[in-house]
């Protein structure tokens, strides 16, 4: 996996952001909080990114007609990464170690971090910004019991 292809995953984890909203990014974007327009939802998203990510991502504009893509494709001049691409790279890496993941597994990832902190679905909702909490709890493979009893132990633990 390249070091490109690892900071797409890195960022994916961190933001949640979907691949398709990360490739989008322009150098000139990149900041420690970013508004970023989610492609499928055309919703909004405020994301804020750790200062160890910030130092490694792009920044500034490319100039001399290369890409301002943050993360611009090595084939096709003025674009950014493919999403196929990206998805190809990181099979390839996961066949190695035997894991099997796609580009959403980082976001399901993303989810499930917020989930194990406090046990919060409504958390979890407005950090995907999901419309429905339905949706949230389908995403993550939970079930309204499970919902329940992970936020009744988390809030009143058993002594």
């Amino acid at each position: 996996m390249s070091t490109t292809d690892k900071l797409i995953l890195d960022m994916s984890i961190e933001t949640g952001l979907r691949i398709s909203d990360i490739l989008n990014i322009r150098r000139g974007q990149i900041a420690k909080t970013m508004d970023i327009c989610e492609s499928k939802t055309k919703k909004h998203k405020i994301v804020t990114i750790s200062d160890e990510l910030l130092a490694r991502l792009p920044k500034g504009c490319a100039f001399g007609g290369a890409s301002n893509y943050a993360f611009p494709s090595a084939r096709s001049p003025g674009k950014h990464i493919a999403r196929s691409t990206y998805h190809r790279h990181l099979k390839q890496a996961c066949m190695t170690s035997e894991i099997d993941c796609s580009a959403h597994s980082a976001r399901k990832l993303y989810a499930h971090n917020i989930y194990a902190k406090n046990y919060d679905i409504y958390e979890v909702q407005k950090a995907l910004n999901h419309k429905y909490i339905s949706t949230t709890a389908t995403y993550m493979g939970l079930d309204l019991q499970e919902l329940i009893r992970n936020a009744l132990q988390h809030k009143y633990p058993q002594k």
